[in-house]
Formats: C-alpha cells, structure tokens, sequence
C-alpha cells in the first residue's frame, strides 16, 4: 500500500487543495480516500487504471464536503486571491467560488472530474486523460459538455 500512497501522494494532495481550498479538510479527505481504497478493494476492476478510481472515490469525498459546508453555511471555502481587495470584494469573491463549486459538484460525475483536474488543478488535457484513463478527445469532449452546463446553469441562475 505504501507505494501506492507515496506514486499518488502529490496529485491526490493537489486534487484535494484545488477542490477544498485551504480547509482543515484536506488532511481528512485524504486519509479517508486512503480508507475507502482499502475497504472497496475488492471492487477494483483491475481493466479499469488505478488512477481514476483513486480519483473518484476522492472527488465523491469533496462533493460530500461541499455538501456539509453548504449545509453549515460555511463561507470560508474561497481562500482570498489578493490580501489588498476589499472586504466586500472578498466576500464576493468566496461567494462565487463557492456557488461555482455548488454547480460543478451537480454535474454528471464524468464531467465533474474533467473540469475539476483541468481547470481546479490546472491539468492539461493530455494530463486530464492520462488520469482518468480516457482518450484526449474524450476530454475534450467532457470538458466543452462540462461547461456547457455550467454556463446553462449560471444563466438560469441569474434569471
């Protein structure tokens, strides 16, 4: 197990802090997504690479977080891009990243994933499907579905 850990360690942790942002969090997702590889073990389709589904059993952690934090009402998701902003401008600013993560967190899983690694963990998109263990087209494909429905679902939201 521990050279699972240690090959996945760096792009687990980076996934992790791309979706939770500075969160006390992170340490737990991490631990925990450790913790359900080992209980679901015996679900693992071998066809399937390692690597995607390390990242699915985390990325449904961080949705389940998202949740929890919504629920709580727990605003501190957006680590402040400049310290020099306003307050107000801060407050805005935690207020879209988190309405934009709510709506990422509401897509299809398939897509979700392309949109987290692209562009929450600034993958490229040969990178995105060497994780994910797809084709650079089908990529491609996920990520312009992905936003797609992220603009439909702003517009609605705007009305």
């Amino acid at each position: 197990m521990r050279p699972l850990i240690e090959r996945y360690k760096k792009p687990l942790a980076a996934l992790l802090q791309r979706a939770l942002g500075s969160s006390p969090d992170i340490d737990d997702v991490f631990q925990e997504t450790w913790i359900r590889v080992v209980r679901s073990a015996h679900r693992y389709d071998p066809e399937q690479r390692f690597s995607a589904w390390l990242f699915a059993i985390a990325w449904n952690l961080v949705k389940d977080r998202w949740s929890r934090r919504v629920a709580h009402d727990d605003v501190d998701l957006a680590e402040m891009a400049s310290r020099e902003r306003s307050p107000e401008e801060r407050v805005v600013d935690a207020d879209r990243a988190e309405r934009v993560r709510e709506m990422v967190a509401r897509l299809p899983e398939r897509l979700a994933q392309a949109v987290l690694l692209r562009y929450f963990e600034e993958l490229s998109e040969k990178d995105v499907a060497e994780r994910l263990g797809i084709p650079v087209g089908t990529v491609k494909s996920r990520l312009h579905h992905g936003l797609k429905r992220l603009a439909e679902t702003m517009d609605e939201e705007l009305i």
